[in-house]
């Protein structure tokens, strides 16, 4: 009745009385457009759905990939450890509580060797490097703190940690390298990995942490000249006025 009374009124019938043929007529066109409509709108959520989707998931790549490069800033490739950028900001807020608390910290500057040989010298030190960090990083406490310090040189920073502590510490690290299997070999006396470690311990009388730094570098240095397998300990010197020594520290082994 709705058709003929649409057909009536539209002139394409003179009364109600309307064949299937123009009900057809008139309701096919109609099916049709409410039939793309339909279409049109499933589609076109279809394609909401699918941009959303697609936004999210690039989101979540770029996401990923902040979170990858910031990584990669904060952690050497070769050693795991953190980056010399990361490990000085550490530094600084490592020496920043101490200086405000009052609370023991130790850094310890690491260079390696082998007894023996391997081959390239610039391979083994890369090995060795990577070795050496591995031993680290099944010593360090929670707290302590990793770093490739230069290419050749790891350090260690130890919080609450006096030079007592910091010594026990490089012991266990000594031991373990000088016994630590080089590639898949046990260590003994054709090669074994030996190192050199300076130790600084924080006090009053540096003022920055690089003064730290230098501190623990020149102990190092001095373990080097001493031979293989050895630490020394910059402390602060107790002396006689007549016996001042240059800096205000000292060395012990």
């Amino acid at each position: 009745m709705f058709l003929s009374y649409i057909a009536v009124t539209t002139g394409v019938a003179p009364d109600a009385s309307i064949g299937p043929v123009v009900v057809a007529a008139v309701a096919f066109p109609g099916l049709i457009t409410g039939f793309v409509m339909v279409a049109y709108v499933a589609w076109e959520t279809r394609n909401v759905r699918e941009a959303s989707l697609r936004a999210e998931e690039l989101s979540t790549q770029l996401v990923r990939k902040e979170i990858e490069l910031g990584r990669m800033s904060s952690v050497d490739e070769l050693t795991r450890l953190n980056s010399r950028k990361e490990f000085d900001s550490s530094l600084r807020m490592e020496f920043e509580r101490r200086r405000r608390y009052g609370r023991d910290l130790s850094l310890l500057m690491l260079e390696v060797d082998l007894v023996g040989g391997l081959g390239d010298v610039k391979m083994v030190k890369t090995y060795l490097l990577s070795q050496v960090a591995t031993i680290f990083r099944g010593i360090l406490r929670v707290n302590d703190i990793g770093g490739r310090y230069t290419s050749e040189r790891l350090a260690l920073l130890l919080p609450e940690t006096d030079d007592i502590r910091a010594q026990l510490v490089a012991d266990k690290i000594r031991a373990a390298a000088t016994s630590h299997e080089l590639l898949g070999l046990p260590a003994d006396g054709d090669w074994r990995i030996t190192v050199w470690m300076g130790i600084a311990v924080a006090d009053d009388s540096f003022t920055t942490p690089g003064a730290l730094a230098t501190a623990a570098e020149a102990a190092l240095g001095e373990a080097i000249a001493g031979g293989h397998n050895q630490v020394r300990v910059y402390a602060r010197p107790e002396v006689a006025d007549d016996d001042r020594r240059n800096g205000p520290f000292s060395l012990a082994s």
